[in-house]
């Protein structure tokens, strides 16, 4: 009998043991309906910069001006002193009429780079009148192949 008992109690030992048991985190009600975290993530968003950055790009702007029938792009963008390559992902300009609602993209630049620690755009271009212009731009560093950081801008329109 005894001998019976232990083989069953083995059993169920082994099967209690090698059996899966799935945990669940248990919900905090107290921060449910916590605001703050949200209103600093929709600020991190409008800002354009990650909360989780590696804050490698430490000074970037980026702007439009008019020059008689071109638009003129002005940007910086400056990494830390490890950044090993700088400059733009991508710089969009954007057009529509004053009728329209949505922005078309009239053109686009990709890499803008240097291999250096910083980068200034200064780029004319001739552009039609009757609409009005932005542009958008996404500032680059990076040090190594995995730490790189990216920052979109979005200018305010000019009207030619």
């Amino acid at each position: 009998m005894k001998k019976i008992i232990s083989i069953l109690l083995t059993i169920l030992m082994t099967v209690c043991c090698f059996s899966p048991y799935y945990a669940f985190a248990a919900e905090n009600e107290e921060n449910k309906y916590d605001c703050t975290v949200y209103q600093n993530e929709s600020y991190a968003s409008i800002e354009s910069i990650s909360l989780y950055s590696s804050n490698l790009i430490t000074k970037k702007s980026f702007s439009i001006r008019k020059n008689g029938t071109s638009l003129i792009l002005y940007g910086i963008t400056k990494g830390n002193n490890e950044v090993k390559k700088c400059g733009f992902t991508k710089v969009i300009i954007q057009r529509k009429k004053s009728s329209e609602n949505s922005w078309s993209n009239y053109k686009t630049y990709n890499d803008l780079f240097s291999e250096s620690n910083s980068y200034t755009l200064n780029k004319s271009v001739a552009v039609e009148k009757g609409y009005q212009y932005r542009a958008k731009a996404t500032h680059y560093a990076k040090k190594s192949l995995l730490s790189t950081q990216k920052i979109d801008s979005t200018t305010g329109s000019l009207t030619f």
